[in-house]
């Protein structure tokens, strides 16, 4: 049985610089859209954390390929080396994980030396680790732009190919102290309503934001919440991610090709199609 977008109501947990042009595409397909913030991104504040980015951008012309992780690393990254270096240092090979981030870069006029991506448009660490420029890497200075924390697979992998890395982490992910109350209002919205509700993560820490919110919730108010939450559709970016979900106690799960919005809305569209999702036993 083929449905209709009109029949879905996609519950959007990015935050809202992010969350707006998916929206925007989802209801211009016919998609119904709410939104649940479950991260929030903010800049460093501590001094020491502060005074670790200068170090880094002070030493900037010292390094042979920097690496951006994602659109937030290209904004508060390119912010500062705008600060200190009026004009970029010649010789340094840029990449990005993932063609939206070095669709950002190149807002900042940067262009990426190799933008590896998988067969299926993949854009995760793995995917750029494929990359030809990144493959003989030994004696070489690297700098990843990141957020505080994160995984550590790129590093670890170019470490073994012989590379010296270093982090610039110029972010901090947490979760809006509004999330609580959003998530009660939205269960109270939705909860009668005629759409089926798919709920979107694009990312395993939203998934553990998730369930910190589930944490904050009375007992009687985690029953209703994990109730209507499990009555639902989880729409995630990758089998990592779903193998988190199954953990959380999520059974219906659809699994993009990666967390970019035409991948993301792509499985919705396929998922409209066909009815399939992933079912998991507990």
């Amino acid at each position: 049985m083929v449905a209709s977008p009109q029949d879905y109501c996609v519950v959007i947990t990015r935050p809202e610089a992010q969350a707006a042009p998916w929206a925007e595409q989802l209801q211009v397909l016919g998609f119904r859209c709410e939104r649940l913030n479950l991260l929030e991104i903010s800049a460093v504040a501590e001094d020491d954390k502060i005074r670790a980015i200068k170090n880094k951008i002070l030493d900037f012309d010292l390094y042979q390929k920097v690496i951006f992780v994602s659109q937030n690393a290209v904004d508060y990254g390119m912010g500062w080396l705008e600060d200190y270096w009026p004009q970029l240092p010649m010789g340094i090979d840029y990449f990005a994980v993932g063609a939206t981030t070095a669709k950002k870069l190149a807002s900042y006029g940067v262009a990426v030396q190799d933008l590896a991506v998988s067969a299926s448009g993949g854009m995760t660490s793995e995917d750029l680790l494929s990359a030809e420029h990144l493959q003989h890497v030994d004696g070489e200075k690297i700098l990843i732009f990141r957020g505080c924390g994160g995984r550590g697979h790129l590093a670890e992998e170019l470490r073994k190919r012989g590379a010296s890395v270093d982090y610039c982490e110029l972010y901090e992910r947490g979760l809006p102290i509004v999330a609580r109350e959003q998530l009660l209002q939205l269960i109270a919205s939705t909860g009668t309503a005629d759409n089926q509700i798919i709920f979107s993560l694009h990312s395993g820490e939203s998934l553990q934001n998730l369930v910190a919110v589930f944490a904050q919730l009375t007992p009687a108010e985690q029953s209703v919440a994990r109730a209507w939450m499990h009555s639902n559709i989880l729409l995630v970016p990758s089998l990592r991610i779903v193998e988190a979900a199954q953990t959380a106690g999520f059974k219906r799960i659809i699994c993009a090709e990666n967390a970019t919005d035409n991948a993301m809305t792509a499985a919705l569209l396929d998922y409209c199609r066909t009815q399939e999702c992933i079912l998991l036993q507990d």
